[in-house]
């Protein structure tokens, strides 16, 4: 009889305070009253009653959550999105006309001041590494051939699984990765790579009923449809003073590194490869213009490549509305995880988000994960254990129940830590690119809610930061808790 692992014990670090507030909401709601009584006996009962008002109207959004957000995080939200709307910042526009040095198409935002290089690691294997200053951040993307699960049997995935758990938990090693983010999309079939390497292939001598079979077979078997291709990228963050500001001292270190990554990327069924940097650039640019997908694949595999530079990549134009992002002839829109699954899944459980769908041709899965070092998971865990004892201890009724919960909870990862197991943060970003003058987006929208309610996900569309989410699902460095401009002490 067949056993099927399941997996689950996911929680939401949170210091848990009095009424479920945070502990940071706490101390402030403390001081609050301190201050009131303070107040009363020393400029009298009037004025504190009025202080009273004034406190109660600040405190009250820190209690009201809704998705995942305070009531300050969204208001700061949107008011950040008006003044930008105000202002034209939206609207990006790249090219000879535009004001962009050079007339160069570079990428916008956070991007604006990255930086393409080329390298060659251990094994001598060309790849390209993404350079952003501003973060001290160096990314590299690896080309990935996920085996799939169908002819396996449920051993041999239950060791894949370990193995990208063991894969994880030496990201967290070393200390000086900031995030690694796995990539399943969809997109059209040209079939130029099987007619590509089939031409170069076939030999002009051997038989016409051979080559001619060949022939047929890759025009005729990879005519429309859609394919699935999967990317994994790396973001490291440099250091020492030397690799922060010379790129080429942390391009050394990934070349060392690169060999064991991808050998631990074989161990758990997915095979990768370095990407070059043109190949890099082939993939921005047809992310950004789906329509140039045929021209860039022609390029990259007949060999001649593409011509593209890094500051070539970017849109023309780029228009960021509240729910989804306008970039050359195209519309996208960005989901992002609200709340990890709440019961234990199975291996497959992304399966159908993942999977080829024909409403949803063009569509990007990103799982984006962070992992801690040894030293803080340990202390993460711990912490976690003390709040949710003491919310246990602090409890009556249910409340109590679902604490105990959450002891038993936390006191699990304890021990897996102790084991020598990683502690990782992780969140996903789904997006769906459609023609501009075909889009619908709310039926997009009840499409991929419906494929996310099946997938145990609970999502929303995240609004007033589509162009953020879109960049960062593509997995070139942009990892939002880096960038954000959101204070941590509003935050629920």
């Amino acid at each position: 009889m067949t056993e099927y692992r399941m997996y689950g014990n996911w929680r939401r670090p949170r210091s848990t305070g009095m009424a479920g507030a945070t502990f940071g909401t706490t101390i402030i709601g403390i001081v609050a009253v301190v201050v009131l009584l303070l107040s009363s006996l020393i400029i009298g009962f009037m004025w504190a009653l009025g202080f009273a008002v004034v406190f109660a109207i600040a405190f009250v959004p820190l209690l009201i959550e809704r998705d995942g957000r305070s009531g300050y995080e969204r208001a700061i939200l949107m008011v950040q999105w008006r003044r930008a709307h105000k202002r034209g910042e939206h609207v990006y526009s790249s090219g000879t006309f535009s004001r962009i040095p050079g007339g160069r198409y570079r990428l916008p935002g956070v991007l604006a001041d990255t930086e393409l290089y080329e390298q060659i690691d251990t094994d001598n294997r060309p790849f390209g590494m993404l350079h952003m200053p501003q973060v001290d951040g160096y990314t590299v993307v690896l080309d990935a051939h996920p085996q799939g699960s169908e002819n396996f049997d449920q051993e041999v995935l239950d060791q894949a699984v370990g193995n990208w758990s063991q894969m994880l938990t030496m990201m967290g090693e070393t200390s000086d990765i900031m995030a690694l983010v796995a990539i399943v999309e969809t997109l059209p079939n040209t079939g130029i790579e099987l007619r590509e390497t089939v031409s170069q292939k076939v030999r002009a001598d051997a038989p016409d009923l051979a080559r001619n079979s060949m022939y047929q077979l890759a025009t005729g078997l990879t005519t429309g449809g859609i394919r699935i291709g999967a990317r994994i990228s790396i973001t490291f963050k440099a250091q020492t003073a030397d690799r922060k500001k010379d790129p080429s001292e942390q391009a050394v270190e990934i070349a060392r590194r690169l060999p064991s990554i991808t050998a631990a990327g074989a161990r758990a069924g997915v095979p990768c490869t370095p990407m070059s940097a043109d190949e890099i650039c082939g993939m921005v640019r047809r992310s950004v213009d789906p329509a140039s997908l045929s021209n860039i694949e022609q390029a990259l595999y007949s060999g001649e490549g593409t011509g593209l530079t890094w500051a070539d990549c970017g849109p023309r134009t780029q228009i960021e509305g509240k729910d989804r992002l306008t970039h050359d002839g195209s519309v996208s829109v960005t989901w992002e995880m609200r709340e990890a699954p709440k019961s234990a899944i199975h291996e497959s459980v992304l399966k159908r988000l993942c999977d080829v769908n024909p409403a949803l041709p063009v569509k990007r899965v990103a799982i984006i994960y962070r992992p801690h070092s040894a030293a803080d998971a340990t202390d993460i865990v711990n912490r976690d254990h003390r709040d949710a004892t003491s919310a246990m201890n602090n409890g009556r009724g249910l409340v109590t129940a679902k604490a105990k919960l959450e002891v038993a909870a936390t006191e699990q990862s304890r021990m897996e830590v102790a084991r020598g197991h990683g502690l990782t943060r992780f969140g996903i970003l789904i997006t769906v690119t459609q023609p501009a003058n075909s889009s619908d987006v709310p039926r997009i929208h009840h499409l991929v809610r419906d494929l996310a309610i099946q997938s145990q996900l609970q999502i929303r569309r995240s609004f007033c930061w589509q162009a953020p989410a879109f960049w960062s699902s593509m997995g070139i460095g942009v990892i939002p808790p880096e960038h954000t401009s959101i204070p941590s002490f509003v935050s629920s």
